[in-house]
């Protein structure tokens, strides 16, 4: 009886010993050096696996329109209510040389398909539209959003706009983000949106709109199963992923690659070496 007490003992050392590895293992996954200045990697159950620079304040660039995305769908009950695209909205974002999905002047889309331009084309067109649509203006619509990040514990995250344009006061954390990215994907309708690859609109004229990841590096699929892009010279390059091994579900934040939004995309070559490291 005492001897296998004691190899009871021994054995709970032991799978202790080896757990508690295991996880500092993980905890301390090491990269290949990153293009991106700030990075953050997170298991399913939200455990830190790599950081780099991760409390550093960033220009969140077009990851802003993840909070712009999961505000409008959590304030409205039906997606496929339909406005109209302002030709204000058109000339605002073209004078600023915003990325737009495609929208023209008198258009009328629904919350669903402006949903759509906002995630995967990244269209300053569609959250410009959008937030009127939502909130009654964008100004009350930033409201909106700084409130859901106040919610959310993003302390170190403050929005101006729902674009991501750049400004001074539009800042965040890659640790924000993450938190972000986290609470979004819980929601079916933006997990479904945020995941997908192609969606054509309910416009008359049926305006096709790819995701930018997947045109941006394609044949990743198994790797990389959704994202969110981002870009200004400010920000450098961005990206918000979620990262599939295993059957596991991995979030990696990055910005500040360095780069143009033309050009071959370091962003998406570090999504893919941590893919590798996992």
């Amino acid at each position: 009886m005492k001897n296998l007490l004691l190899f009871c003992c021994i054995c709970i050392v032991v799978f202790l010993f080896y757990f508690t590895n295991k996880t500092q293992e993980l905890a301390q996954l090491e990269l290949p050096s990153l293009h991106s200045k700030n990075a953050l990697l997170l298991n399913e159950q939200g455990e830190v696996l790599y950081e780099k620079n991760a409390d550093t304040i960033i220009y969140p660039a077009s990851l802003t329109k993840i909070m712009t995305a999961i505000v409008a769908i959590e304030m409205t009950e039906d997606l496929q209510i339909q406005t109209i695209v302002k030709p204000q909205t058109i000339a605002k974002y073209t004078a600023q040389n915003a990325s737009m999905a495609g929208f023209n002047a008198g258009d009328f889309v629904t919350i669903e398909d402006l949903l759509y331009g906002t995630l995967l084309a990244s269209g300053a067109d569609a959250t410009g539209t959008l937030a009127d649509a939502v909130a009654g203006s964008e100004y009350e619509f930033v409201t909106l959003m700084n409130n859901k990040a106040h919610e959310l514990g993003m302390n170190d995250t403050h929005f101006v706009n729902a674009s991501g344009l750049h400004d001074e006061a539009h800042v965040s954390s890659v640790r924000d983000i993450s938190k972000l990215l986290r609470y979004a994907l819980e929601n079916p309708v933006f997990y479904q949106m945020f995941t997908s690859k192609m969606y054509t609109t309910h416009v008359p004229n049926e305006l096709t709109i790819a995701n930018s990841l997947f045109t941006k590096m394609p044949g990743m699929e198994g790797t990389i199963v959704g994202g969110k892009t981002g870009y200004t010279p400010e920000a450098g390059l961005c990206l918000a992923s979620l990262i599939e091994k295993r059957d596991q579900q991995f979030l990696f934040i990055t910005t500040n690659a360095p780069g143009f939004a033309w050009t071959p995309p370091p962003h998406i070559e570090d999504a893919l070496t941590a893919y590798k490291a996992l």
